[in-house]
């Protein structure tokens, strides 16, 4: 029997163990107690949203790096210092965005971010094509500019985000908002990699080891992966002005007679 017949066989187990969690959880809330996860908090939509978001958006953020350092490496035969040089401009350019989008994310909200992370989408279709086109070893200077397009959205991103999520968590649940948050973060990163690297490597192996071809697929499931983030805000943002819009119409209603 092979290690993927294996997994295969054992896929029903995490749903029984997940279902099994969530009751214990439910039952353990209802005896009084303070449960692990408090699952009265994806009642509120702000929080639910968000932890979706995040999970989403880091299953196609995290592997970005993995994916560029192993196309630059072996298949344009840079060094790992090269290679890392190469995504430097990404990381630096969420570190601006970060400061940004903390001293905005309370005026324009969940625009914000879906701003950012339209940036993103733009900024891994542009360093396809520059992959797809440049020849040479200038690759790492070329794809610059679309990496610090993406790394500037992905900054004004991930830091708003959170806030947004835990803005309407109470207090006193403020630490099971904030590790359940992180936990999808996590799991988004670990299923992203694994999903995404799958994709590079079976490329690989049926391209014959075409490294261009292969992390363009790759490239472009991390792409899908921050365009149905970018969905989940879009929807947030479309539900948030109708909710405004409600809310001046009852304002604006005449009072009745007496």
């Amino acid at each position: 029997m092979t290690v993927e017949s294996i997994l295969l066989a054992i896929q029903p187990v995490y749903i029984f163990v997940l279902a099994g969690f969530v009751g214990w959880e439910r039952a353990y809330a209802r005896r009084g107690r303070q449960p692990m996860v408090d699952l009265g908090l994806f009642a509120r939509r702000s929080y639910a949203l968000g932890t979706g978001l995040g999970l989403v958006y880091f299953a196609g953020f995290t592997a970005i790096f993995f994916i560029l350092a192993l196309f630059l490496q072996n298949g344009r035969g840079y060094s790992a210092l090269q290679a890392g040089l190469a995504v430097t401009p990404f990381a630096l350019a969420s570190a601006v965005g970060s400061v940004l989008g903390g001293r905005t994310v309370t005026r324009y909200g969940r625009r914000l971010i879906a701003t950012g992370l339209l940036a993103v989408v733009i900024g891994l279709v542009v360093t396809d094509l520059v992959i797809r086109h440049a020849e040479g070893d200038a690759i790492g200077v070329l794809i610059a500019p679309s990496l610090l397009l993406a790394g500037l959205g992905s900054g004004v991103v991930i830091s708003p985000n959170i806030t947004l999520t835990l803005s309407e968590v109470p207090v006193a649940r403020a630490g099971s908002g904030g590790g359940v948050l992180q936990t999808a973060q996590r799991i988004g990163s670990a299923v992203g990699i694994a999903a995404v690297g799958s994709l590079l490597f079976s490329r690989l192996v049926a391209t014959r080891g075409d490294w261009t071809t292969a992390t363009s697929a790759a490239l472009w499931l991390c792409a899908g992966l921050v365009s149905l983030a970018l969905l989940l805000a879009l929807a947030d943002v479309r539900s948030s002005r109708s909710r405004t819009r409600r809310e001046a119409s009852a304002d604006t209603v005449p009072a009745g007679p007496g």
